[in-house]
């Protein structure tokens, strides 16, 4: 069956795949065993809406990375999560400001940071980096 709205979400998945390292995982879920996917990034739709879904869909969407200390590089688990969430954060804003289409899935027409990226502790992870943010989108389907 098609669907009626753009699918914002494999929008969204699609373009961190293709635009992240190979080594990050970019999932619409938070696993069992965060520590086995790191570095992880979960997308996961937080609010919004449209008043014209088979036009555009206009999520807000949460991003939270997480990222082990990288010894090699000399980089603590915070500064990972950082660097990953910053990552992230070039990804959306590129893909918008280049108007980068997925093919057959569609593209960001525009973006807003209502939460930028910010560190939140996780006492379940002592030895990861966790950060969040919040972004405001609208996505169109390609045509």
């Amino acid at each position: 069956m098609a669907r009626f709205s753009v699918d914002y979400l494999d929008v969204v998945l699609a373009l961190l795949r293709q635009e992240l390292p190979d080594n990050v995982a970019v999932m619409s879920r938070i696993p069992d065993g965060v520590p086995k996917y790191c570095p992880l990034v979960v997308i996961r739709r937080v609010g919004g809406d449209s008043p014209a879904p088979e036009f555009y869909d206009q999520p807000w969407i949460n991003v939270q990375c997480w990222a082990a200390e990288d010894r090699e590089a000399g980089i603590d688990h915070l500064r990972a999560a950082s660097d990953l969430a910053d990552a992230v954060r070039g990804v959306l804003w590129r893909a918008y400001r280049t108007q980068l289409v997925v093919p057959g899935l569609g593209w960001i027409t525009y973006i807003r940071e209502s939460s930028a990226p910010q560190e939140i502790s996780d006492r379940d992870l002592p030895y990861h980096g966790r950060y969040t943010a919040t972004y405001e989108l609208r996505v169109r389907p390609a045509a």
